[in-house]
Parts: C-alpha cells; structure tokens; sequence
C-alpha cells in the first residue's frame, strides 16, 4: 500500500471522507510521518483539522547524533497561509541540508519568507536542536507560544527565553544581528510539548479558552499513565475537538518530543 501510495491516488480517494481543500493538500504533502522512534527518541505529532488545514505545519529530521525539529504558524487562513508555510518549511529543510547551524537556520527561513512575500507574511516558529547523547537542547522562538517540559509526569517548567520576531519579519527588529538561541539540559524520560495558538486559544461554545494549564495537565496526566507518545498525542486531538464540539476555529498542532538514554519502548504500549 505505501509504494502504491507513491503513485497512485486510489488509496487518498478512499481515505478521505470529503473533499480536501487546496491549503490543506499543501499543508499534508509537506509533513513527515506523523510519528517517529527509537530507543533514544519518539517524536509523535497532531494536526486539525485535516480537511482545511492552511498556515500550521511542522518538520523534523533525525540523524546519528542530533534531532532537529520545528513546528510554524503562518499569518492567516487558507491559501496564502499555506503558501508561507510551504516556504518555510522548504527553506527549513535547505537549511539542515547545507549543514547550518540553528541561527544561520532561523536566519535562512526569515529571508526565504521576506524574498518571497516582501512584509506581507510571516510565520511564527520554534525550531529545536536536541543532542541525542547528552539530551543538551538548543531552541529559537520566533515569536510563538512557548513550549513546555514535561518530568515524571509533571510540568518542570516552560521554556523562556529571549524571543525573536516572527519569521519573515526580521529585518524589522534587529537586522544583522544573530538570532538569539536558549539551551536546557534535559532528562531521559523528559516529554516537550511545541503547540501552536490554536490549541491554547480554542474556545468552547460558552466562550473558554482550552488554555495552557488544561494542555498541560492533559499530557502530564497521560504520560503519569504511561501512555506512549502517541497515543498521548491521540487522546489530547479528541479533547482538544470535544472542547469546541467537533468544529475548530484555527489550526491546532501539537508536537510531542521524549527523549530517552535507550532501552525502552515509548512508541507502543
């Protein structure tokens, strides 16, 4: 089914229960699988919904030292947004292919959106280095929501730092300047939580936010359950889409990252 997938349309007829927007057929041919592992690293990754998605994606690579991933919010709804995402995520993987490091990274994207969209579009991001050996985790936040950390099933703490402007819009703030980059020591077992706005900024027919604090007490109480990451991942997407009653107002992307020293499973029960 895979090699046919490759070049054949039967099977993405057959899954899809509705037509696919323009935006979002962009958006899912630009995403890696959902979810990778191994014994030192499970990456497990959401997004909504699938048939309208326009302006969030996410990306990742990993190789024999280091884990590289992001997750992008493009300005707006629909097809522009779509197309600012598609950039970014382009210029991100040019980027990690010509081996630059993460400023020089965060730097490439920002002038791939601006070259292309002038100041007429931007991304908000967070881009990540994890150090497979160490667990030594570098980051740049571009404007967006920031992650969280999640140690033995608890909040350790959320990762601030000095934030950057939104991708694409550089120029503005500091031209010339390096993006500024945060690292923090992680633990094996460690879980960190990249999301965008519109988890966060979800709200039921009475007006709630979703908000940060039920996010997090969501997935810490699932991996105190010892759920594995996907199924984290599975579980907090239903309460996301029951909160709103089924029908999101934005995008909602989540990006679960466990880093482990080996030796366990954390990609099936």
């Amino acid at each position: 089914m895979l090699v046919k997938d490759a070049y054949g349309d039967l099977f993405a007829r057959v899954r899809r229960r509705r037509p696919m927007s323009l935006a979002a057929e962009i958006a899912w041919n630009l995403l890696p699988p959902l979810t990778f592992g191994t014994e030192r690293l499970v990456i497990s990754c959401v997004l909504a919904p699938v048939y309208e998605v326009g302006g969030d994606s996410f990306d990742y690579a990993v190789d024999a030292t280091t884990a590289r991933f992001a997750v992008f919010d493009a300005m707006g709804h629909g097809l522009q947004a779509g197309w600012t995402a598609t950039i970014a995520i382009s210029a991100y993987r040019n980027a990690r292919r010509r081996g630059l490091d993460l400023p020089a990274t965060v730097a490439a994207i920002n002038d791939a959106i601006e070259a292309t969209f002038g100041r007429d579009s931007f991304a908000t991001a967070v881009l990540a280095e994890l150090d497979l050996a160490s667990g030594r985790l570098t980051w740049h936040n571009a404007g967006h929501p920031r992650p969280f950390l999640l140690r033995g099933g608890r909040i350790a703490k959320t990762l601030v730092g000095q934030p950057g402007l939104p991708l694409g819009l550089r120029s503005i703030g500091s031209p010339g300047s390096p993006p500024a980059v945060q690292s923090e020591p992680l633990e094996p077992g460690d879980r960190l939580v990249l999301f965008t706005d519109g988890v966060v900024e979800a709200r039921s027919t009475e007006g709630e936010f979703f908000g940060m604090e039920r996010l997090a007490d969501l997935v810490a109480h699932h991996a105190a359950a010892g759920l594995p990451a996907p199924e984290t991942m599975r579980q907090l997407m239903h309460a996301i889409l029951a909160h709103q009653k089924g029908q999101l107002q934005d995008d909602a992307t989540v990006v679960l990252v466990e880093w482990q020293t080996g030796g366990s499973e954390r990609v099936a029960p």
